[in-house]
């Protein structure tokens, strides 16, 4: 008994020193991209993600569903031996709470230990010294007038359906067999984008999570990049290589976006480009939309027809599914980027304009 219980204390305290490493490593991210994330963190996940690869659903999904069904067993049981509880019992009751707190610390612990070290992790664009910290309008509208051309030329000879709307002539599982090429590519500029990974892996409610307003995550638990199958199919490719970046261990949401776009527009298929190209599009519309609203107005005039019937398409899409979920969704996503570290929480999906302007002026003017 005494040895279960010095166990159960050192797993209690598991929590607390996996947030400790966390702070060491955000005062020392150059020490920690070399021992953690571009090395041993690295090859733990490749490891982990073949295994879990070798199975064509996904492991979290399930992990998630027992986990909901355990807690619901856990508060029912709990309720049941707790009222009317004789002084026994109330011990009972303690003890239990005392285990909770045990599973939540090694919970963290894991997470902590597995992955969430990479939120102190420097930018790909720091790391390959091409970060800035500031810029001039008038760059950030010649990236807009940049993306506007790239986006008009490589939609103009994909497939698309009776009207109009870009569509893949294939199903999901040409995307995802697919979507390693682009990192392929990037490896031979940016080394810590190579490696062998498991495969992304479908989410089987994907219809549900639309109302939610994600499109995939990333599994530190099993290592998997998870991806809605249910979005218009523009977002795929750029949703897939997102995910996949989560999987490579750059865990802020900017970083993610700027590998996605940064793989696609890579990518020998003209399809993940135009993919990719969108993405950076619309972030860098909403970035400039903030400065000059009437001047986006009038560089959206040199759209294509057929950029514009599909940023029409995926507006009406997502209006579908907005709503109260879509909001606690948002909120607790938020919420969960604040907790690591992210001061601007959802916002920072929107940063990824800072990179792109970085990778525009030194692979692209």
């Amino acid at each position: 008994m005494k040895k279960w219980t010095h166990l159960q204390l050192i797993s209690l305290l598991l929590g607390p020193v996996g947030l400790f490493l966390h702070v060491l490593y955000s005062y020392f991210p150059s020490h920690g991209e070399r021992l953690y994330s571009a090395s041993t963190n690295k090859l733990f996940i490749q490891f982990q993600s073949l295994f879990t690869g070798l199975f064509p659903f996904s492991f979290h999904e399930f992990l998630f569903y027992g986990l909901i069904l355990f807690v619901f067993y856990l508060i029912i049981h709990t309720f049941i031996r707790s009222k009317n509880a004789s002084q026994k019992q109330k011990l009972y009751f303690l003890s239990h709470l005392f285990n909770i707190g045990t599973f939540l610390s090694v919970t963290l612990f894991i997470f902590i230990s597995f992955w969430g070290l990479n939120y102190s992790r420097p930018s790909l664009s720091e790391t390959y010294g091409f970060h800035r910290t500031s810029y001039t309008h008038k760059e950030l509208i010649n990236l807009y007038s940049y993306l506007i051309k790239k986006c008009n030329t490589l939609r103009e000879n994909l497939p698309e359906n009776e009207v109009g709307v870009f569509t893949f002539q294939e199903d999901y599982r040409s995307i995802f067999k697919r979507a390693f090429l682009g990192y392929e590519e990037a490896a031979s500029l940016f080394p810590t984008l190579g490696g062998n990974y498991g495969n992304p892996k479908p989410i089987l409610a994907s219809k549900l999570m639309n109302y939610t307003g994600i499109t995939g995550f990333y599994s530190p638990f099993t290592g998997e990049a998870n991806v809605s199958t249910a979005i218009p199919d523009l977002w795929l490719p750029c949703t897939t290589t997102h995910e996949m970046a989560h999987q490579r261990g750059y865990a802020h949401e900017e970083d993610a976006n700027f590998i996605a776009f940064l793989t696609c527009s890579l990518h020998p298929d003209t399809d993940f480009q135009y993919s990719g190209y969108f993405l950076a599009l619309l972030h860098t519309q909403s970035a400039l939309w903030n400065v000059d609203k009437n001047l986006v107005k009038t560089l959206n005039t040199h759209l294509s027809s057929k950029v514009k019937t599909d940023l029409n398409y995926n507006n009406d899409f997502w209006s579908k599914y907005d709503g109260w979920i879509e909001e606690i969704s948002a909120q607790i996503n938020d919420s969960y980027l604040k907790a690591n570290g992210v001061s601007d929480g959802e916002k920072s999906y929107g940063r990824m304009v800072n990179h792109l302007l970085d990778y525009y002026e030194a692979y692209l003017h």
